[in-house]
């Protein structure tokens, strides 16, 4: 009777599509959470490449007044959608450098529909060197 049963190929079609569709499934949020991810990840990276640009114009004598560049910081990172995480600066010898973190959340399918929260850093360095005149 289980030799009969192995034998018969009526039907195999249906028992392989049964496996399979939820293996795909599967395989599909998976790559859609991983795909979140890395859109987040990005996207954090822009937020805060922008936050210590602006934080190092600010800090520059040359483009900024040095007034305020952690808000200066936190302005960069807001108009890209991320929260600021943490903004640092400080002098190392002759050189300037400002550190900012920005966070952006993504959404994940796989945990339960949970938000997530995907962090990247930035550093800016600032040379005072004077303009070259002509």
């Amino acid at each position: 009777m289980i030799f009969r049963f192995l034998r018969d190929r009526r039907a195999g079609v249906t028992v392989l599509a049964a496996v399979l569709i939820p293996v795909m499934l599967i395989v599909g949020l998976v790559l859609h959470d991983v795909t979140m991810v890395y859109k987040a990840r990005g996207e954090a990276q822009t937020a805060a490449d922008a936050g210590a640009k602006a934080a190092g114009l600010e800090l520059s004598s040359y483009f900024g007044v040095g007034a305020d560049p952690k808000g200066a910081a936190g302005q960069g990172v807001a108009r890209n959608g991320a929260s600021i995480q943490e903004c640092s600066f400080g002098l190392s010898g002759d050189v300037s450098w400002i550190t900012v973190k920005a966070a952006k959340p993504a959404h994940l399918i796989l945990m339960g529909g949970k938000q997530t929260m995907i962090s990247a850093t930035a550093r800016c360095y600032l040379d005072p060197s004077p303009p070259v005149e002509n």
